[in-house]
């Protein structure tokens, strides 16, 4: 069963439409109770969307006054947008639908939030002055950049792209002689200072205004918010190193996994602010507005009234659901091998050398499905074949044990775990939800896995005894427990299958 086909992942939201209308409902609950105009979550709005809407605004005007005193466009330089349009592909025909002039007069091309690697027949485009391919997945910069001569402004940030050559094109960059700027802010391998000065210096003789987003110079910078608000906080972009460093009971650490843009739009859908911009308003103001906004709601408490927001206690709803039970006879088994596996470094389960050290947890191992590597000679595989060999039977009655409550998940590793404590993560590599199964003296309903199913909305799932299924794609950490008791874990998890969309964040609900 480990390494089932399964080509056609299923659709999760649609599957369990009934568990997102349950927690859709709890959500619009709370929401509505701290902002009754928000019966709908607000539409996803960025800050582009907002200069975009403008511009538009603007040139319609212009072009309509234009069309007053002359019919004849056909000569009058454009703007043409395909923003937001779906793109996954670009021809010179996409641009057909949108398009007032001849295509050697257009100066403004903007293709930005699409899903686009290349923009075939750009050059045909040779008086264009600025480029936006913004938020798309570009991991080189076009072909055809260089043959755009009177190019001065680029626009790729939110891309894939890399502080070299081949992704860059330098040679082609040169040859553009009016390029006064190139934007690479949020291009996650350009983000260091030198990597800016080092672009800079290839562009040369040249004098290009290079962005990139330099989080620690970002952190530098006076934010202020726009509310007027006595509240402490700590400018901090992060807090904690790795998810081991963070107290689970903070909201602010609970928030944590998520990546700034989420962020961003969870002010604007969830709490109906305004959309915010990223050059000026970085990760610690964002997080800064989001937890004061919590505490306005009473989703946050502090043990003081003038104490720093990161350090408020969270106080979401908490809806609380069971996992399948295990067999006992599996259950007995399972512990055996747990027990004789936990402080044996021979066979992973020792505190020295553990796995995955961002989690905080006294024994932490990876069992890959064997299948996996049979044919794969690499120093990996082979890693991974010998500690399977010391724990074959661990694995098998663990299978088994998956097998009787959900005979159809694919398992391509198991985590085993003792002592696995809070740890607010996401699993990003996962390509589906996993199992989770704890074992031990440890109190029941305690060592619970807590995951954020939306903006105000926890579920504590109950994995004692028990497979509960969730999507470590979102936020999730273990609750608090007795830890001079024994509790260990089996993750039952997926990264090679292919990739499916996440639905809810939990599986069952209450009865």
């Amino acid at each position: 069963m480990t390494t089932k086909d399964n080509e056609h992942r299923s659709n999760l939201a649609k599957d369990y439409a009934h568990i997102v209308q349950y927690l859709e409902e709890l959500e619009c609950e709370e929401r509505v109770r701290a902002l009754p105009h928000l019966i709908e979550r607000a539409p996803n709005v960025e800050i582009g969307d907002l200069v975009a809407s403008s511009a538009t605004t603007d040139e319609l005007q212009q072009n309509s006054s234009s069309n007053n005193n002359n019919n004849n466009n056909n000569n009058k330089p454009s703007t043409v947008s395909l923003r937001r349009k779906g793109l996954k592909t670009f021809s010179l025909t996409s641009l057909d639908a949108v398009l007032t002039t001849s295509y050697e007069n257009i100066t403004h091309l903007d293709v930005s939030n699409n899903e686009l690697m290349e923009l075939p027949g750009l050059a045909n485009l040779y008086q264009l002055l600025e480029l936006s391919i913004e938020r798309n997945w570009f991991n080189t910069l076009p072909v055809d950049i260089g043959k755009l001569t009177k190019l001065r402004k680029i626009d790729a940030s939110r891309n894939f792209l890399k502080p070299n050559t081949a992704s860059l094109r330098f040679e082609q960059l040169k040859l553009l002689t009016e390029l006064n700027e190139v934007n690479l802010s949020f291009n996650k391998k350009c983000c260091t200072a030198d990597h800016r000065n080092a672009i800079e210096k290839e562009l040369l003789p040249q004098k290009v205004n290079v962005i990139v987003t330099v989080w620690e110079e970002m952190q530098n910078q006076s934010n202020t918010s726009n509310e007027s608000s006595t509240d402490i906080i700590s400018s901090t972009m992060y807090i904690g190193a790795s998810a081991a460093d963070r107290d689970p009971t903070l909201l602010r650490s609970q928030l944590e996994p998520w990546g700034t843009v989420a962020l961003r739009r969870r002010l604007v859908q969830d709490f109906g602010e305004t959309p915010t911009d990223p050059s000026l308003v970085n990760r610690a103001e964002v997080m800064a507005r989001l937890l004061r906004r919590y505490h306005k709601e009473g989703m946050l408490v502090l043990d003081a009234e003038h104490a720093d927001l990161n350090s408020g206690v969270a106080r979401r709803k908490i809806v609380r659901v069971n996992g399948v039970p295990v067999r006992q006879e599996l259950l007995d088994e399972i512990l055996l091998e747990l027990n004789a596996w936990q402080g044996d470094g021979k066979r992973g389960g020792s505190s020295n050398n553990r796995e995955r050290p961002s989690i905080r947890a006294t024994s932490y191992m990876i069992l890959r499905d064997p299948e996996l590597d049979v044919s794969n000679k690499s120093r990996r595989s082979q890693r991974m074949a010998k500690k399977m060999e010391r724990n074959r039977k661990l694995w098998n009655v663990a299978i088994k044990a998956l097998e009787e409550a959900d005979k159809d998940f694919r398992c391509s590793e198991i985590a085993v775990t003792y002592g696995f404590t809070g740890s607010p993560h996401i699993d990003k590599q996962n390509s589906a939800p996993f199992y989770g199964l704890s074992l031990g003296d440890f109190e029941e309903g305690t060592g619970c896995v807590a995951v954020e199913c939306s903006a105000r909305v926890l579920a504590e799932v109950n994995t004692k005894n028990r497979l509960g299924r969730i999507d470590g794609r979102y936020p999730h950490w273990v609750t608090s427990y007795d830890e001079k008791l024994e509790r260990f874990s089996l993750i039952y998890y997926d990264t090679i299958s292919s990739y499916q969309t996440p639905g809810p964040s939990v599986f069952t609900i209450p009865v």
